[in-house]
């Protein structure tokens, strides 16, 4: 098998996407696979600084085929690890070291359909154009992100974006997940009409729509929440149809993460429960 002496920007995003705080151990794990590619060795062996680090790069290997393993026992996976990605990983440790604890943010965006003259114009605007990532990719990171609770406001919602809201919550294993919808506008009804699949996905729905005497209060924000830990914030309504226009956002983690799920938490205070009765079409 022959190895790319480079790697490509897929590749880079990805790798920084899913190692995170794991990149040092990703090319540790890299460098001893490349070293031997012909043999075993024992994954007890390497200096990694923890068992649970070793275990994440392993389960990333694993998925790219880079490594195969029986127990402790390693070998090279069926695909060669590009020449690049040891020291890519190294400098990609280094980088989130001297990243600000306060938390990172990447810019998601949903381009109109072809032909996009901003589709065309991007990948002239310099290096930055390679760290943007697709809204979609960015939904389903927030929604494997969740632990506990993943919460998602769209206070648009149509039949066919139903069944995309469906799928970014079939990514998620949280314990918890909830749709906060609002009556204005027709998104309640399409969760009515889609109940049984909503019931089904264990997902609770509620309603941020108040009468007052001015008229009433709702929201216009588009969220995808992961605990406390990991948000999405942008322009894009969960609904699906040819896209004219395009959407931006960002992706969000630590502190600037957890003041967005506070205006969450708040919002599911005062939101309604909605009741799926009959959970059927």
């Amino acid at each position: 098998m022959s190895a790319s002496t480079q790697i490509g920007q897929d590749l880079a995003r990805s790798l920084i996407a899913n190692l995170g705080g794991d990149c040092q151990t990703g090319a540790l794990v890299a460098r001893t696979i490349m070293a031997r590619s012909t043999g075993v060795f024992d994954a007890r062996s390497l200096d990694a600084p923890s068992s649970a680090s070793l275990e994440r790069v392993a389960a990333d290997f694993l998925n790219r085929r880079w490594l195969t393993a029986e127990g402790a026992i390693w070998r090279a996976g069926s695909v060669a690890i590009p020449d690049g990605v040891p020291s890519f990983l190294e400098g990609a440790a280094a980088m989130l070291d001297i990243l600000p604890i306060e938390g990172r943010a990447t810019a998601a965006v949903t381009l109109p359909v072809a032909p996009s003259a901003i589709a065309d114009a991007l990948p002239r605007t310099g290096v930055n154009y390679a760290h943007l990532i697709d809204t979609d990719e960015a939904l389903e990171r927030v929604a494997r992100a969740a632990e506990s609770q993943f919460t998602v406001m769209t206070p648009f919602l149509n039949e066919a974006g139903l069944k995309r809201a469906l799928q970014v919550f079939a990514a998620s294993k949280a314990q918890s997940k909830r749709l906060i919808l609002r009556t204005k506008g027709g998104s309640v009804d399409t969760a009515r009409h889609g109940a049984a699949a909503i019931v089904a996905a264990g997902i609770e729905v509620y309603d941020y729509y108040l009468p007052n005497d001015s008229g009433y209060e709702t929201f216009h924000a588009k969220v995808a929440l992961a605990d406390e830990a990991l948000a999405y914030v942008g322009s894009v309504n969960m609904t699906v149809y040819a896209r004219f226009s395009m959407e931006l956002g960002v992706m969000m983690d630590g502190h600037p993460a957890r003041i967005v799920a506070s205006v969450v938490r708040a919002v599911e205070r005062i939101a309604t429960r909605v009741p799926l009765r009959g959970a059927t079409n």
